[in-house]
């Protein structure tokens, strides 16, 4: 019940940018301003602050990187392989193409971020920091990649295979990570002025983004394909982090950890699914419901992870 409460205020605030949405305090064209600002400033900053105060060797962990990163690739696998058996009922392409990108893309920088923070404090969020990167970078790859194999045009696998790099290399989440985690080896520091700055602008970002969330969220969009929607969330926010922690603790990671990666494993599918479905010819429709849905149950699936790791790996294992 405790970590429940813990994890209830983050959604709680999504509630309210939802509710703000609906009485007109949030226009569309704050949400859209507001979205960028958090995007391109506030996230960035606040990973920056985080990963360049970090002590490199005491928070880095190989295995907790490279095996999270593998968790991702095998539902990858796996909803690729779901969706040619064709179970049920049958997806068309462009369907099936959101289908495989919203079972494991989730919303590290918006939810994910939040919930270590509020949950696990300033610790959590500091590993969470260094793990991001190997979760969102193989995430946008599979994501361009679950586009390319559903389509039927060379000219359309190039703009993928454009886009998968500029998702890369212009990803202003990635770009602070890798310049905090270079910091953070080197042990390097900004001026005093500089580094009191970022505190502030990176003190906006996790408000923001949650208040920006709820005000995205849609009911309307709702699609007749629920089982497929299910599949996907049932993927992103129980089968994904599940396998992470078997692997991890198969590993002997520390339970801290852990807990961390399962929060990012297990983020609802990230709302920048609706606009990469939008762009590479997805179904757009498919995956704005995908996010809200997976974003709804997320309160109960992070709350379940977090007791299972906190309260049950100690005493079982």
């Amino acid at each position: 019940m405790d970590i429940a409460l813990n994890i209830l205020p983050v959604f709680l605030v999504i509630f309210l940018g939802a509710g703000a949405k609906r009485l007109a305090f949030f226009p569309d064209i704050f949400v859209k301003g507001a979205n960028r600002l958090v995007f391109y400033i506030g996230i960035p900053a606040l990973l920056f602050i985080k990963l360049s105060s970090a002590p490199f060797h005491e928070t880095f962990d190989i295995n907790l990187a490279l095996i999270s990163s593998l968790s991702v690739f095998i539902v990858w696998l796996f909803s690729l392989v779901f969706v040619r058996l064709k179970l049920f009922s049958t997806l068309g392409s462009a369907s099936a193409a959101s289908f495989v990108q919203t079972s494991m893309h989730g919303n590290i920088g918006y939810i994910g971020f939040a919930v270590v923070f509020y949950s696990l404090g300033n610790n959590g969020l500091s590993i969470a920091s260094f793990l991001a990167p190997f979760i969102i970078i193989p995430q946008n790859i599979l994501s361009v990649l679950s586009f390319n194999i559903h389509s039927a045009t060379k000219r359309k696998k190039i703009k993928s295979f454009i886009t998968m790099l500029k998702s890369i290399f212009l990803n202003p989440i990635i770009i602070s990570a890798l310049f905090g985690i270079a910091f953070s080896f080197f042990g390097l520091k900004l001026p005093n002025f500089l580094d009191r700055f970022l505190e502030i602008v990176s003190g906006m970002a996790l408000p923001m983004a949650l208040l920006i969330i709820g005000a995205s969220l849609s009911m309307s969009a709702m699609s007749n394909s629920l089982y497929w929607l299910f599949s996907s969330s049932l993927l992103k926010l129980l089968f994904l982090p599940g396998l992470g922690v078997v692997l991890l603790h198969n590993a002997g990671v520390h339970p801290f950890p852990i807990e961390v990666a399962a929060i990012l494993l297990g983020a609802p599918t990230a709302t920048v699914s609706v606009i990469m479905s939008s762009e590479m010819e997805g179904d757009v429709k498919f995956a704005s419901t995908a996010v809200t849905l997976s974003t709804l149950l997320s309160l109960f699936s992070l709350s379940l992870w977090s007791y299972l790791i906190g309260f049950c790996i100690n005493q079982i294992f």
